[in-house]
């Protein structure tokens, strides 16, 4: 990458965060264009050939930060090296993003915009298809029990991910408390881990 490449990149990345910050605090509808440009030290001239639209700087912004999710799962499940470290790992990666950013600004842009709501079922099912990637090689390496199936196991993801999709006030909880998210992560991975019961006392 040339020069003028990285000053380009650099600028477009110190745009997006300008915005995220300031649709984080003041919510996107009250938050212009002047501003992000006065923020961010650049004209708007800069953000709209970069984003053509407050709207798409929003839409570019949350792509962005699922796109940055599904890489680390991805690098996670490509990762060599001891299964009980990839769990912590798996637990950080699932909670990155509470406490960090606004869940009510992501979830307000995914709900008002269709192509970011296709975008969103695009990730979260290609984010399955890793996890499930993830727990078979738990399975394998004889830290995951195998008594549940893999079809069990999807159905309750799916469950998890439609209750947190349509239901504000377990965002919001979340959101206040981040400890609370790696508590049910921890607690989806401890019924993955524990033992066969025996069926007789």
């Amino acid at each position: 990458m040339d020069g003028f490449e990285k000053r380009r990149n650099d600028k477009k990345k110190a745009i997006m965060q300008t915005a995220l910050e300031l649709f984080d605090q003041y919510g996107f509808d009250k938050v212009t264009v002047t501003e992000i440009a006065e923020k961010a030290h650049v004209s708007k001239v800069s953000i709209y050939n970069f984003f053509e639209s407050k709207d798409n700087l929003r839409r570019i912004i949350i792509k962005d930060i699922l796109d940055e999710s599904i890489e680390k799962v991805q690098a996670l499940v490509e990762k060599e090296g001891n299964f009980i470290d990839k769990i912590e790992e798996y637990i950080q990666i699932r909670t990155w993003y509470y406490g960090k950013y606004s869940l009510q600004f992501f979830f307000d842009a995914v709900e008002s915009d269709p192509e970011l709501r296709q975008y969103l079922d695009d990730f979260s099912a290609a984010n399955k298809r890793l996890v499930m990637k993830f727990i078979v090689e738990g399975k394998r390496s004889g830290v995951f029990s195998p008594d549940a199936s893999d079809t069990a196991i999807e159905i309750y993801i799916d469950m998890i991910q439609t209750y947190l999709f349509h239901n504000r006030e377990i965002r919001d909880r979340f959101e206040r408390n981040p400890q609370l998210a790696q508590e049910v992560n921890m607690l989806f991975l401890d019924g993955l881990i524990r033992q066969k019961r025996s069926k007789h006392p």
